[in-house]
C-alpha cells in the first residue's frame, strides 16, 4: 500500500466515520519514504551476518510474507553492544481529541528478541529533542503484533514520533503499518479503565487502583526496556500495593494487565 501524509488538500479523502488519518506508512517502496528520518546514535559495527543493514533503518522484506515491505533495524553487532537506532516520522499536527498511534512489530528470532521504545518530540527531530517516552516494548513477539497508543496528552500540538531500537545483543526488528489518526469518535469507549498510581515519585510501596477493572498482572520495565519486576495478582481486586524498595532510583514504566485491557504508566523512583 502507498504512504499517506495528510495535507489540507487531501484531508477529505482520509476521513472515515469522523476520524482523519494524519499519517499512514506501510514501507512497500524500495527505500524509506523521504518524510521519515533515521539516526544511527550507537555507531556500532554490524555483524557479518547482517551486512545488509548499511543504515540505522532500512526497507526489508517481511520474514513472514516476502511480498510485503517493512522498516527494519538490527541490534546484532561486533563486538556485542546495545542498539540506539532511530526511525522518526515527519512532523504531525494532532487534533483536539481522539489521537491514536498504531503500528505492528515483530522480532525475527525468538531466541534474540528485540526491544524498542516510542518517543515524542514537540520541538524537532534530533535525539535531544525527544523528551517524552510514550511506551517501551520489551522483547517484541516473533509474530506480527499490533500496538495502539493514545496520544491525547499532546492534543492540538505539532509532534514528531520516534521508534528507537534499544536492544542489547538482539537480531532483527521489523515495524510496519504505522498509522496516526485524529478525531476518532471511539475515544470514549477505549478510555473505560481509570488507572491511578500513587505515590509518584515512589519510595517503597506503589499503590494501584483500576476502578471497575480487576488487576491480573503487573510488570515494571526500566528505561532500557528490561523487565525488572513482575507480580501476578490472584485475589480479584482493583486495588493492589507493590513493594518497589529493591528498585534503584530512576524512571520506570508500569504495565498493568486487567480484566478490561492493558494500561501503561511512567513512574519515578
Amino acid at each position: 500500500m502507498k504512504s499517506i501524509f495528510t495535507v489540507l488538500a487531501v484531508l477529505a479523502s482520509s476521513t472515515l466515520f469522523g476520524q482523519i488519518t494524519i499519517l499512514e506508512e506501510n514501507f512497500d517502496m524500495s527505500a524509506l519514504p523521504a518524510p521519515f528520518s533515521i539516526i544511527d546514535n550507537d555507531g556500532n559495527t554490524v555483524a557479518n551476518d547482517v551486512q545488509e543493514y548499511s543504515s540505522a533503518w532500512i526497507i526489508k522484506e517481511d520474514p513472514v510474507d516476502a511480498t510485503n515491505g517493512t522498516a527494519s533495524s538490527t541490534s546484532y553487532f561486533s563486538p556485542v553492544d546495545r542498539a540506539d537506532r532511530w526511525l522518526i516520522t515527519p512532523q504531525l499536527t494532532l487534533g483536539t481529541f481522539g489521537n491514536y498511534l498504531s503500528w505492528s512489530g515483530l522480532s525475527h528470532d525468538p531466541s534474540f528478541p528485540d526491544s524498542y521504545k516510542v518517543m515524542i518530540s514537540k520541538t524537532g527531530n534530533t535525539v535531544a529533542d525527544f523528551k517524552d517516552t510514550l511506551v517501551i516494548v520489551s522483547n517484541e513477539m516473533p509474530i506480527w503484533t499490533k500496538h495502539t497508543e493514545l496520544l491525547d496528552e499532546f492534543v492540538g500540538e505539532d509532534i514528531y514520533i520516534a521508534f528507537v531500537n534499544t536492544t542489547y545483543n538482539g537480531f532483527k526488528l521489523y515495524l510496519d503499518s504505522i498509522k496516526v489518526r485524529k478525531d476518532d469518535p471511539l475515544t470514549v469507549g477505549k478510555e473505560e479503565i481509570n488507572l491511578s498510581i500513587y505515590p509518584n515519585p515512589v519510595a517503597d510501596v506503589l499503590n494501584l487502583n483500576t476502578g471497575n477493572a480487576i488487576i491480573q498482572n503487573i510488570e515494571i520495565y526500566n528505561s532500557f526496556g528490561q523487565k525488572v519486576a513482575e507480580e501476578k495478582v490472584e485475589n480479584s481486586t482493583s486495588n493492589h500495593s507493590l513493594n518497589v524498595t529493591h528498585l534503584k532510583s530512576g524512571i520506570y514504566f508500569v504495565t498493568v494487565e486487567t480484566s478490561m485491557g492493558v494500561l501503561r504508566r511512567k513512574i519515578v523512583k
